[in-house]
């Protein structure tokens, strides 16, 4: 069974600095306990190019993410997976400039069943894990937006 789940953000960091920080993924393990482990198999940020890793929240499972598209500035797109987990799950990431502002918006299509027990299954996993990420990171992000604003100017 197919379910889908879509959820919004935003920050006060340009869409330029945010997908900078979006991309390098040394940084998703700064902005969140939520990631750890994370390298690349393949080429970074190319169809077919794979971020393995440890998730530990909701629960801790090893995983992967299938690289499915990439347009720089505003969209990322991948194939979420996990030998233990039972499911998998497509996400849509999308940065949009906003006045003064960039949103962050994900869309998630999950397929198959949890194997693990967790409130709601594959789909409860999936937003309790890309709400707390992307809360986190948009967190991060206005951190770096405060930092740049305080610097005296040169």
């Amino acid at each position: 069974m197919s379910q889908q789940f879509s959820y919004s953000t935003a920050t006060s960091l340009p869409r330029d600095r945010v997908w900078k920080l979006l991309i390098d993924i040394e940084q998703w393990t700064k902005c969140s306990e939520i990631y750890t482990d994370l390298r690349w198999s393949g080429f970074p940020w190319v169809t077919g190019g794979c971020i393995l890793g440890r998730l530990n929240y909701p629960t801790a499972l090893t995983f992967r993410y299938v690289v499915q598209a990439f347009e720089p500035p505003r969209l990322i797109r991948y194939i979420a997976h996990s030998i233990n987990a039972g499911f998998a799950a497509e996400l849509t990431i999308r940065l949009t400039r906003l006045e003064g502002k960039t949103s962050i918006h994900v869309d998630a299509f999950t397929v198959g069943e949890l194997t693990t027990t967790i409130p709601g299954g594959s789909l409860g996993l999936l937003k309790v894990l890309i709400e707390r990420w992307f809360q986190d990171f948009a967190r991060f992000c206005d951190q770096h937006a405060q930092a740049k604003a305080a610097r005296p100017a040169s």
